[in-house]
C-alpha cells in the first residue's frame, strides 16, 4: 500500500486503561463498571496526567475517557442523568487541557453498545435478542446528545465545539454500523452547521478476518461507505482491539474493498484508514475481569490514510 504524498499520518494516544493499570495501579473490577471512566469520578487529575503524557509523547490525536462511559454506567454508580452528563462532558476539557496549549485534535471516544454491558460484549456481539438495529440507533443517538452544548445540562460547561472527531470504536456487528451511521445522519439535521466528521472502526477477534457476527470485510466497508439515504458518511473507517498479526491483511482487504466502491463510483472520495490494533503476544481481554490474560498487553496506536495509486 503506498501512501498519498500529500496525506498525512495522525497519531492518535496510547493505551489509556492499560497504562492507568501498569503505571498508576488502578484497579479495574465489577466495582468499576465505567471502567477507565471511572476517573472521571475519582481522580480527573491522574486522568489528565496519563492525557498529558501521551500528547507530550507525540499523539495528535488524544481520545476522550468516555469509550465505556452511558447514563446506565453511571447509573450503576447511583449518579443521575444531568451530573452523568456534567461528567461526561468534563472529559473533553480534560483531555484539551492535556495539550498544554500546543495544537492537537479531540476525538470523542464512544464505545459500542456493547462495551457498557456487564459483561462486556464488544468483542462477541452478543446484545440479546431485544436490541435491534432501530433499538441501536437510539441509543447511540442519545448517548451523542448528551455532548451537545446546552442540551439536558443546564450549567455544563460547552463542549461540543472543543471536539474535531467522535469515533465509534469496537463495533461487532454489522448492524451497529449502520446505526451509527443513521445516528449521525439524525445528529448533522439536529445541529446543522456545526457537524462533526467521525471514524468507525471495527473489531475482528478470533479466527478469520470477519466481524463476531460473521460479516466480511467487503460487507462491513459497504456497511461503513455506501450511499444510505438518511445516513451520514464517515470521514474514516478502519479497525482497533484487533490483534496485531492480523492488521496488514485486513488493511489490504479493506483497501480493496474501497477501491471497487471507488471505482465504481459508489464513493465520491477515499476516507481515512484508522488503526490502533493491540499489540500482544497471544494474551486474550477477559471482560468480565477486564484484564489481559496469560501476559502484559502493550498497545500500539496510528490514524493513517487509505492509500491508492
Amino acid at each position: 500500500m503506498t501512501l498519498h504524498k500529500a496525506s498525512p499520518i495522525l497519531l492518535l494516544d496510547g493505551g489509556l486503561g492499560t497504562t492507568l493499570v501498569d503505571f498508576y495501579s488502578c484497579v479495574f473490577d465489577e466495582r468499576t463498571p465505567l471502567w477507565s471512566s471511572q476517573l472521571l469520578l475519582s481522580s480527573p487529575s491522574t486522568l489528565k496526567d496519563v492525557q498529558t503524557a501521551f500528547a507530550r509523547a507525540g499523539a495528535d490525536i488524544l481520545l476522550t475517557a468516555t469509550y465505556q462511559a452511558s447514563l446506565e454506567g453511571f447509573s450503576r454508580c447511583d449518579i443521575p442523568k444531568p451530573e452523568a452528563t456534567r461528567y461526561m462532558r468534563s472529559a473533553v476539557k480534560i483531555a484539551r487541557a492535556a495539550f498544554e496549549g500546543r495544537s492537537g485534535r479531540l476525538a470523542l471516544s464512544l464505545g459500542a453498545y456493547g462495551a457498557t454491558m456487564i459483561p462486556g460484549q464488544e468483542y462477541s456481539g452478543r446484545y440479546g435478542d431485544r436490541v435491534r438495529a432501530e433499538w441501536l440507533r437510539e441509543w447511540h443517538l442519545q448517548r451523542v446528545r448528551l455532548f451537545y452544548d446546552g442540551v439536558d445540562a443546564p450549567g455544563t460547561e460547552r463542549c461540543w465545539e472543543e471536539i474535531e472527531f467522535l469515533a465509534f470504536e469496537t463495533l461487532p456487528l454489522l448492524s451497529e454500523v449502520s446505526a451509527v451511521r443513521e445516528a449521525m445522519g439524525a445528529v448533522a439535521r439536529e445541529v446543522w452547521g456545526c457537524e462533526k466528521e467521525f471514524w468507525i472502526s471495527c473489531v475482528f477477534p478470533g479466527e478469520g478476518n470477519v466481524l463476531p457476527d460473521g460479516s466480511s470485510v467487503e460487507q462491513v466497508v459497504r456497511a461503513m461507505l455506501g450511499k444510505k439515504e438518511g445516513a451520514a458518511s464517515p470521514s474514516g473507517v478502519g479497525i482497533n482491539c484487533t490483534p496485531l498479526e492480523k492488521v496488514e491483511g485486513l488493511i489490504v482487504e479493506f483497501e480493496k474493498a474501497v477501491k471497487r466502491m471507488v471505482d465504481a463510483s459508489e464513493v465520491d472520495q477515499w476516507p481515512d484508514l484508522v488503526i490502533y490494533p493491540d499489540a500482544t503476544n497471544g494474551e486474550v481481554y477477559n471482560t468480565t475481569t477486564k484484564q489481559w490474560e496469560n501476559g502484559k498487553k502493550e498497545s500500539n496506536s496510528v490514524c493513517l490514510n487509505l492509500a491508492h495509486e
